[in-house]
């Protein structure tokens, strides 16, 4: 018989905050602020708040309990290391990097206050979150250069500059999977289109009529869109809505999918030519699914880093395999390694570093946020490019791939291969080019 990965939360708060890149437990009082030295050369002036003449201080409010309290781990495992390689190799400019991290329990009001504790307290330079729609209005009145996955509209609106999506976003994604599935001959004109989307914690509700748009361009039928998440519950009315209507795809949008493909399993239904979407991209939510998963689509905005698929293998993948191995040797599996979450913040840490790098001895957030927005095609070497993070003009990596997953019975674990190599959306100058992403946030918001 058949056995259904179960849940799983990954805690490991304590290994993730104790050790490694200068991390300090969570429960220590606060360290005294410091002022950057201004005796260096070039100098101009004291750093902010966060700078001593030996640290650098930042800070991290993450999901790191509950149902995926994982991706926590994967977001914190890749930053440390990343922090750590730099420090063993002399820190930035002669400065060690320290991170200080919270767990936010996916709770916007607790989001808000590790942030203001971060920021009033802890004194920290810049800050790295998951989702900061919660506090985003907090953030950008303080010009706090903040790191964040990305996905919704708030973090690609130009109404908060110095916000940066490190991972991407829910309708590029959208329409790089019809691109993908096309390439594919998966798609069939007038194939009936069920959405499913997250409007909590992850609200992409915004985003939903111009989902509908991409489907439509490419030929489908939107027969349904309805919000669906982790509190909803069971998917049992939900699939039982779809199979009335008789879908062809059901295009994910929530993270809770999962819960939709089991209860299908469970009555023997699949839709007639498939479905996935880009929550279906984390391997450790489709481990989550079991046997389940199998067919559904899933893609990634990075290579897979034990082989470089879909591109060449590096130096840079093994770079970033031995940094995570070397301070959290649980994550430094395919399933975790090749996790968007992991492979994004690798990418934002590269980038938060080398702006750091670029200040010299003075360290502002003015600077950082300059320097940030200034990034033009930044090298990453395990993920394709930055393309851009102007205010006006905030794309992050933009391309990925796809392929279907597959559930191995003897692991208990889900893996695919790329279908495709990366590509973005064809659809991109029908909704206004390059920037169009910015330009439909900013209209949202």
């Amino acid at each position: 018989m058949k056995k259904t990965h179960p849940l799983r939360a990954v805690l490991v708060v304590a290994v993730l905050v104790m050790s490694a890149c200068g991390a300090r437990n969570v429960s220590d009082p606060p360290q005294a602020a410091g002022g950057g030295s201004t005796d260096g050369p070039g100098a101009e002036g004291p750093s902010d708040p966060g700078v001593t003449d030996t640290t650098i201080r930042l800070g991290a409010s993450i999901t790191l309990s509950g149902p995926t309290g994982f991706l926590g781990d994967e977001v914190v495992g890749a930053i440390r290391a990343y922090f750590e390689m730099i420090n063993e190799a002399g820190g930035v400019n002669g400065r060690q990097l320290e991170l200080i991290t919270y767990d936010d329990r996916a709770d916007a009001s607790q989001l808000l206050a590790n942030f203001r504790r971060l920021v009033e307290q802890d004194e920290v330079i810049a800050l790295i979150t998951g989702f900061a729609d919660g506090a985003i209005d907090y953030l950008t009145e303080r010009e706090i250069p903040t790191l964040v996955f990305g996905v919704s509209p708030k973090a690609f609106s130009s109404r908060y500059p110095t916000i940066y999506p490190v991972v991407g976003n829910a309708l590029l994604w959208t329409q790089e999977t019809i691109a993908g599935l096309d390439d594919q001959g998966i798609l069939e004109e007038d194939m009936k289109v069920a959405v499913m989307y997250d409007n909590t914690f992850i609200d992409i509700s915004s985003y939903v009529p111009f989902i509908e748009e991409s489907w439509e361009n490419a030929g489908a039928e939107v027969v349904t869109t309805d919000p669906y998440s982790l509190e909803s519950g069971s998917c049992d009315s939900l699939l039982a809505k779809v199979r009335e209507l008789d879908v062809d795809w059901w295009d994910f949008q929530s993270a809770a999918f999962f819960l939709c493909v089991q209860a299908a399993e469970r009555q023997g239904w699949k839709p007639d030519i498939g479905w996935g979407g880009w929550p279906a991209s984390v391997p450790e939510i489709a481990t989550i699914a079991g046997p389940s998963i199998d067919g559904v689509w899933g893609g990634s905005n990075g290579d897979q880093p034990t082989t470089g698929a879909p591109r060449e293998l590096t130096s840079a993948h093994e770079e970033y395999i031995e940094a995570v191995r070397a301070v959290a040797p649980e994550l430094a599996v395919p399933g975790h390694l090749e996790s968007p979450a992991m492979l994004g913040y690798w990418a934002g840490a590269k980038l938060l570093v080398a702006a750091l790098e670029e200040q010299g001895d003075q360290i502002t957030r003015d600077g950082l946020n300059e320097w940030i927005q200034g990034v033009e095609d930044f090298e990453v070497g395990v993920t394709p490019p930055i393309i851009s993070m102007a205010p006006d003009c905030k794309t992050g990596s933009e391309q990925v791939w796809i392929g279907p997953w597959e559930f191995d019975e003897e692991t208990q674990t889900a893996s695919r291969t790329p279908a495709t190599d990366y590509f973005s959306s064809p659809q991109k100058e029908e909704f206004g080019g390059t920037c169009f992403l910015t330009q439909i946030s900013d209209d949202l918001e």
